[in-house]
């Protein structure tokens, strides 16, 4: 993850690796609760291991504004915008359509009870490329690979920002306008699954980040205690006393508060030392995003047949193994493949391509 200064953030780094925790805590109590029917028990980790996506999307706009905070010249504002996307695309696509088409041979081959009546060739199209459609087995809008419905926000995200990089436009401004005017237009439109997708708040937890990147930039040391009391008032509101308003307010300030405080502890040597020790967690976070929901349900079968009632320790099983099958995806898949096709397709390494940048 890209610094001002060409440094790795260690401790966002290492809040990736919460972030993805969490959703995979979320999903796993989901799981418990469908299997043993005990709603209650799991009621905390379905609340509140959502808030991972936010996180996630902070630290998406952070990283964004960071690896682009040189404006390209003139002649070169269109070719370094189109690096820049093109850069984004060989991070998240691949991996990406690698899990959405190993789940699509799974259900074609071995079947699936969520698909019973088959898998439609147009939503299998829609979800590879992004595009939010209603699943056939949910009925929500959520793509093949469930928790891929937030990169469609991530991809619209980089379009925006490769069109401001393009036309050499302030970047927090005019991302502030573009998806401002977007989400107005999605709540007058009113209908269609486009207006129910882009009408959501989180859209703008982006901004948050990349407002957290800008004060980071400007003020590096601040006195101690700030960053101490914003990780306080960070943890309580986000796991202890959740605000009853608008998933904004609720979790992305709280989010952008997390992510700001421990950018700033930064600077301390034995708190970068112990993130570093969790940087390969940091790093594999989107593969454990993507496979977790191969694996997951598999870990809480087998627990509930061992630990009928060991809620706690099965949805402990499931972030563990999730985390070590995220890790070797991203050591044996992932990372030589993004590191080839960057070298074949990337281009010329630029402080705009955000090649180090949270994918999720």
């Amino acid at each position: 993850m890209l610094t001002s200064s060409g440094n790795h953030l260690l401790t966002v780094q290492f809040l990736r690796c919460v972030a993805a925790a969490l959703v995979v805590a979320q999903h796993a109590a989901l799981e418990l609760r469908a299997r043993s029917g005990q709603g209650d028990l799991l009621s905390y980790w379905h609340e509140f291991g959502g808030v991972g996506v936010d996180i996630f999307f902070v630290i998406s706009g952070l990283v964004m504004y960071l690896s682009t905070r040189r404006r390209p010249a003139p002649a070169d504002a269109v070719a370094t915008a189109s690096m820049f996307f093109r850069r984004r695309l060989i991070r998240i696509v691949p991996m990406y359509w690698f899990y959405t088409l190993s789940k699509a041979a799974i259900v074609l081959t071995i079947g699936s009870r969520a698909f019973a009546e088959g898998l439609p060739f147009l939503y299998l199209l829609g979800s590879l490329l992004f595009y939010p459609m209603v699943s056939p087995a949910s009925g929500e809008l959520l793509p093949l690979v469930e928790s891929g419905w937030t990169l469609s926000f991530e991809m619209l995200f980089y379009a925006v920002l490769a069109g401001v990089i393009a036309l050499r436009l302030p970047r927090l401004k005019t991302a502030t306008v573009i998806l401002g005017l977007l989400f107005i237009v999605a709540h007058a439109w009113g209908a269609g699954v486009l207006a129910q997708f882009f009408g959501r708040s989180v859209l703008f937890e982006f901004l948050l980040g990349m407002a957290v990147a800008r004060l980071w930039m400007q003020f590096r040391q601040p006195p101690v205690w700030v960053p101490v009391v914003l990780i306080a008032v960070a943890v309580f509101a986000l796991f202890v006393h959740r605000l009853q308003v608008d998933r904004f307010i609720a979790l992305g300030v709280p989010s952008a508060m997390l992510v700001l405080g421990l950018a700033w502890m930064e600077r301390f040597e034995w708190v970068r030392r112990q993130a570093g020790r969790l940087a390969l967690l940091g790093d594999a976070s989107y593969s454990t995003y993507l496979a977790h929901g191969f694996i997951m349900p598999s870990v809480v079968i087998v627990g509930l047949k061992w630990m009928p009632h060991a809620y706690g320790l099965i949805c402990l099983a499931a972030v563990l193994t999730a985390t070590a099958v995220g890790c070797l995806s991203y050591l044996l898949l992932e990372k030589p493949l993004t590191r080839r096709l960057m070298a074949r397709f990337g281009g010329a390494r630029t402080v705009a391509s955000g090649e180090n940048a949270a994918p999720v």
